[in-house]
């Protein structure tokens, strides 16, 4: 992402957290250990959270 406006950083720290919470459930720190499901899942909770956040705040800021 090149120059992030301020929705997109919040929501980069937002995704980053959600991405922690479920690397800390899994109790493994080591990428290399997780399995394809783990991998995967993890992949969608940030895509998920990055997008979710986005979406709340356009809703509230709209871009135009």
């Amino acid at each position: 992402m090149i120059d992030p406006n301020p929705h997109e950083l919040n929501a980069l720290a937002a995704a980053s957290a959600q991405g922690g919470a479920y690397i800390e459930s899994l109790a493994k720190t080591d990428l290399a250990q997780f399995t394809a499901q783990e991998w995967a899942t993890l992949v969608e909770v940030i895509v998920s959270a990055f997008q979710d956040h986005l979406c709340q705040a356009y809703a509230n800021d709209p871009p135009f």
